[in-house]
Protein backbone atom coordinates (compact mmCIF):
# COMPACT_ATOMS: atom_id res chain seq x y z
CA UNK A 1 0.00 0.00 0.00
CA UNK A 2 2.85 2.40 0.79
CA UNK A 3 4.31 1.89 -2.71
CA UNK A 4 0.95 2.74 -4.28
CA UNK A 5 0.70 5.94 -2.22
CA UNK A 6 4.28 6.84 -3.07
CA UNK A 7 3.55 6.27 -6.77
CA UNK A 8 0.51 8.55 -6.64
CA UNK A 9 2.55 11.18 -4.79
CA UNK A 10 5.32 11.00 -7.42
CA UNK A 11 2.76 11.27 -10.23
CA UNK A 12 1.31 14.40 -8.60
CA UNK A 13 4.82 15.89 -8.28
CA UNK A 14 5.50 15.32 -11.99
CA UNK A 15 2.16 16.94 -12.85
CA UNK A 16 2.91 19.88 -10.55
CA UNK A 17 6.31 20.38 -12.20
CA UNK A 18 4.66 20.62 -15.61
CA UNK A 19 2.03 23.03 -14.34
CA UNK A 20 4.78 25.23 -12.82
CA UNK A 21 6.55 25.13 -16.20
CA UNK A 22 3.40 26.38 -17.94
CA UNK A 23 2.88 29.10 -15.31
CA UNK A 24 6.50 30.26 -15.53
CA UNK A 25 6.29 30.50 -19.34
CA UNK A 26 2.77 31.98 -19.23
CA UNK A 27 1.80 29.29 -21.72
CA UNK A 28 -1.73 28.65 -22.90
CA UNK A 29 -2.35 24.96 -22.34
CA UNK A 30 -5.01 22.33 -21.89
CA UNK A 31 -4.92 20.94 -18.34
CA UNK A 32 -4.31 17.33 -17.45
CA UNK A 33 -6.93 14.82 -18.52
CA UNK A 34 -7.78 11.44 -16.97
CA UNK A 35 -4.73 9.89 -18.70
CA UNK A 36 -2.38 12.43 -17.05
CA UNK A 37 -1.79 14.28 -20.32
CA UNK A 38 -1.61 18.06 -20.70
CA UNK A 39 -0.91 19.82 -23.99
CA UNK A 40 0.15 23.13 -25.51
CA UNK A 41 0.64 24.38 -29.06
CA UNK A 42 4.02 25.82 -30.01
CA UNK A 43 4.96 27.75 -33.13
CA UNK A 44 7.79 26.34 -35.27
CA UNK A 45 9.62 27.89 -38.18
CA UNK A 46 8.50 25.33 -40.78
CA UNK A 47 6.00 25.11 -43.63
CA UNK A 48 3.44 23.60 -41.21
CA UNK A 49 3.92 26.38 -38.63
CA UNK A 50 3.11 24.68 -35.32
CA UNK A 51 3.16 21.46 -33.32
CA UNK A 52 1.09 20.23 -30.39
CA UNK A 53 3.20 19.13 -27.44
CA UNK A 54 1.67 16.46 -25.21
CA UNK A 55 3.15 16.22 -21.71
CA UNK A 56 2.37 12.80 -20.19
CA UNK A 57 3.10 12.38 -16.49
CA UNK A 58 4.01 9.00 -14.99
CA UNK A 59 5.11 7.93 -11.52
CA UNK A 60 8.75 7.80 -12.59
CA UNK A 61 9.03 9.87 -15.77
CA UNK A 62 7.71 12.58 -18.04
CA UNK A 63 7.29 11.95 -21.75
CA UNK A 64 6.89 14.78 -24.24
CA UNK A 65 5.43 14.04 -27.68
CA UNK A 66 5.47 16.82 -30.25
CA UNK A 67 2.93 15.95 -32.93
CA UNK A 68 3.35 17.42 -36.40
CA UNK A 69 -0.02 18.54 -37.84
CA UNK A 70 0.34 16.55 -41.05
CA UNK A 71 -0.45 12.94 -41.82
CA UNK A 72 1.46 11.05 -44.47
CA UNK A 73 -0.56 9.45 -47.25
CA UNK A 74 -0.22 5.70 -47.72
CA UNK A 75 1.71 6.01 -50.98
CA UNK A 76 4.51 8.04 -49.32
CA UNK A 77 4.82 6.18 -46.00
CA UNK A 78 7.75 3.99 -47.05
CA UNK A 79 9.82 7.01 -48.10
CA UNK A 80 8.86 8.99 -45.00
CA UNK A 81 9.75 5.97 -42.85
CA UNK A 82 13.18 5.91 -44.48
CA UNK A 83 13.52 9.65 -43.90
CA UNK A 84 12.64 9.22 -40.20
CA UNK A 85 15.18 6.43 -39.73
CA UNK A 86 17.91 8.43 -41.45
CA UNK A 87 17.07 11.55 -39.42
CA UNK A 88 17.08 9.60 -36.13
CA UNK A 89 20.54 8.15 -36.73
CA UNK A 90 22.92 9.99 -34.45
CA UNK A 91 20.33 12.05 -32.56
CA UNK A 92 21.46 12.31 -28.95
CA UNK A 93 18.26 13.48 -27.26
CA UNK A 94 14.88 12.17 -28.32
CA UNK A 95 13.85 10.92 -31.71
CA UNK A 96 11.14 10.96 -34.35
CA UNK A 97 8.29 8.44 -34.20
CA UNK A 98 6.22 7.43 -37.20
CA UNK A 99 2.95 5.51 -37.22
CA UNK A 100 2.84 3.51 -40.44
CA UNK A 101 -0.86 2.76 -39.88
CA UNK A 102 -2.18 6.33 -39.90
CA UNK A 103 0.80 8.44 -41.05
CA UNK A 104 1.23 10.42 -37.81
CA UNK A 105 4.70 11.87 -37.13
CA UNK A 106 5.95 13.09 -33.77
CA UNK A 107 9.14 13.82 -31.88
CA UNK A 108 9.51 12.14 -28.46
CA UNK A 109 11.68 12.96 -25.46
CA UNK A 110 11.58 11.19 -22.08
CA UNK A 111 12.79 12.55 -18.76
CA UNK A 112 13.39 9.84 -16.17
CA UNK A 113 12.74 10.91 -12.57
CA UNK A 114 13.84 7.73 -10.78
CA UNK A 115 11.98 5.29 -8.61
CA UNK A 116 13.88 4.98 -5.33
CA UNK A 117 15.71 8.30 -5.65
CA UNK A 118 12.77 10.14 -7.20
CA UNK A 119 13.24 13.77 -8.25
CA UNK A 120 10.50 15.52 -10.24
CA UNK A 121 11.70 17.22 -13.42
CA UNK A 122 12.97 20.76 -12.96
CA UNK A 123 11.90 23.77 -15.00
CA UNK A 124 15.28 23.66 -16.75
CA UNK A 125 14.90 19.98 -17.70
CA UNK A 126 11.41 20.47 -19.10
CA UNK A 127 12.44 23.64 -20.92
CA UNK A 128 15.48 21.87 -22.41
CA UNK A 129 13.30 18.98 -23.63
CA UNK A 130 10.80 21.36 -25.24
CA UNK A 131 13.52 23.45 -26.89
CA UNK A 132 15.44 20.44 -28.22
CA UNK A 133 12.28 18.88 -29.64
CA UNK A 134 11.21 22.11 -31.33
CA UNK A 135 14.71 22.62 -32.71
CA UNK A 136 14.76 19.13 -34.23
CA UNK A 137 11.34 19.65 -35.78
CA UNK A 138 12.52 22.95 -37.25
CA UNK A 139 15.74 21.35 -38.49
CA UNK A 140 14.05 18.44 -40.28
CA UNK A 141 10.48 19.71 -40.80
CA UNK A 142 10.69 21.29 -44.24
CA UNK A 143 12.79 18.40 -45.56
CA UNK A 144 10.12 16.03 -44.26
CA UNK A 145 7.41 17.96 -46.12
CA UNK A 146 9.41 17.70 -49.35
CA UNK A 147 9.63 13.92 -48.92
CA UNK A 148 5.91 13.72 -48.12
CA UNK A 149 5.06 15.42 -51.39
CA UNK A 150 7.54 13.38 -53.43
CA UNK A 151 9.75 16.38 -54.23
CA UNK A 152 13.01 14.85 -52.96
CA UNK A 153 14.38 11.46 -51.97
CA UNK A 154 14.77 10.70 -48.23
CA UNK A 155 18.57 10.45 -48.28
CA UNK A 156 18.92 13.78 -50.08
CA UNK A 157 16.41 15.45 -47.77
CA UNK A 158 18.24 14.38 -44.60
CA UNK A 159 21.57 15.36 -46.10
CA UNK A 160 20.21 18.84 -46.90
CA UNK A 161 18.73 19.22 -43.38
CA UNK A 162 22.07 18.26 -41.80
CA UNK A 163 24.32 20.25 -44.12
CA UNK A 164 25.24 22.81 -41.42
CA UNK A 165 26.09 20.23 -38.72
Amino acid sequence: MADLDKGREHLQEVRAAIEKFFEHDKAKYLPFDERNVASAVYAVNTKFGHVTVFFRAYEDKLILRMVIPLNVGEQERQKVGEFILRANYGLRVGGFDFDFDDGEISYRIALYCGEKDFNPPTYEQIDFAVIIGLMMIEKYGDALVKVMFGLVEPEDAVEAAEKDD
